[in-house]
């Protein structure tokens, strides 16, 4: 009769395993929980993890992984970059106005014979 009470159920239903993938890459600990912060406000759940082995006397400095689940990897990768293919994300300043480039202005005033 008590054998049956310490038996390990097999019928009992797992969660399903859940894949983390690294998002985002930080220099130091401070770093890497401002990310997390950022992500957990949008109801994204994220880890910290190191990425070299744990050294004492490091502390908060050397590098970390910010790790998301799978399924919302891609979610977060948009949330933390928010201008994706490279290239120059600052405001377009393009407005035709280049007198920046057009070379120096002589009027004169210092001598010069061009």
């Amino acid at each position: 009769m008590l054998v049956g009470l310490f038996r390990r159920r097999k019928d009992r239903p797992r969660p399903p395993k859940v894949t983390w993938e690294r998002v985002a890459f930080a220099r130091h600990e401070p770093e890497a929980d401002l990310i997390v912060m950022h992500l957990k406000e949008l109801d994204i759940p994220a880890l910290v993890r190191r990425t070299t082995m744990d050294v004492p006397e490091m502390l908060a400095g050397g590098p970390r992984e910010v790790l998301v689940p799978s399924d919302r990897a891609l979610e977060a990768r948009a949330l933390l970059d928010p201008h994706p293919g490279g290239g120059d994300a600052g405001p377009d300043l393009d407005d035709g106005d280049d007198w920046w480039n057009e070379g120096p202005v002589d009027d004169g005033r210092f001598g010069s014979d061009r």
